[in-house]
């Protein structure tokens, strides 16, 4: 992967934990205020960047499973490795190359 690919990873999963932080921020201080009425454009606000946050934690989790389905299948291969015959060989760098392009399409 290079840098730039590696960039906007990062960029993918710091935007993921902005959005978790801002949503547990926003949550809190609507629970500490003590109003006699309820703001509720406060607790629109707060209600959409809990949605936001569900939908990147449901993408987050979907893109590691995948990863990890991925993974699997490589260490199945690499261990066949061992084998005389390297047909497989290609597989390997077919998954190596989806992993790539799934890791940075994130």
């Amino acid at each position: 992967m290079n840098r730039i690919e590696r960039t906007q990873e990062q960029s993918r999963g710091r935007g993921y934990l902005r959005c978790l932080s801002k949503a547990m921020d926003r949550t809190h201080q609507l629970l500490r205020e003590d109003e006699a009425a309820p703001d509720y454009e406060k607790i629109h606000s707060v209600k959409s960047i809990l949605y936001a946050t569900i939908e990147q934690a449901g993408m987050e989790s979907e893109r590691l499973i995948s990863a990890q389905e991925l993974l699997r299948e490589l260490l199945t291969l690499v261990t066949l490795q061992a084998d005389p015959f390297r047909s497989e060989r290609y597989e390997v760098l077919k998954i190596l190359e989806e992993l790539r392009m799934h890791h940075s399409s994130r």
